[in-house]
């Protein structure tokens, strides 16, 4: 007799790859749409450069709040930013994608450069407003 305890287990287990694999496939995408859009000012290695364009490497200002890179990429930033205690006033124009490229692109920022963050879904991305 399996428990529903082991049950959920199990179910999880089965979730999980599948999880994975939106995940990983999701990173790809975006990471050609990094090298497209955003290479030149956040750099290869994702450290912007100091002062002027903000570090999406270890962003504190990202990684607390994946809706306020959504909002950035889909909308433009104007406003001073500050991330990890430095303030950034270089405005970034609004990027003309879709939806699941906004999600694609935010996936690959929170999941790379040693970013621990999620799968970014076109859901999370419509929820985004001005």
């Amino acid at each position: 007799m399996i428990t529903g305890t082991l049950l959920a287990a199990i179910a999880g287990l089965a979730w999980a790859p599948a999880q994975d694999k939106k995940l990983e496939e999701s990173k790809a995408r975006g990471k050609e749409l990094y090298a497209e859009l955003c290479i030149t000012c956040h750099l290869a290695d994702g450290k912007g450069m100091a002062g002027a364009i903000p570090p999406l490497a270890g962003s504190n200002y990202f990684l607390k709040n994946p809706a306020k890179a959504i909002q950035a990429i889909k909308y433009g930033l104007n406003d001073p930013i500050k991330v990890n205690g430095v303030e950034y006033s270089t405005p970034m124009a609004a990027q003309n994608i879709s939806d699941e490229e906004i999600a694609d692109v935010t996936t690959y920022i929170l999941n790379t450069w040693g970013n621990k963050g999620k799968l970014i879904t076109v859901k999370d991305v419509e929820k985004v407003k001005k």
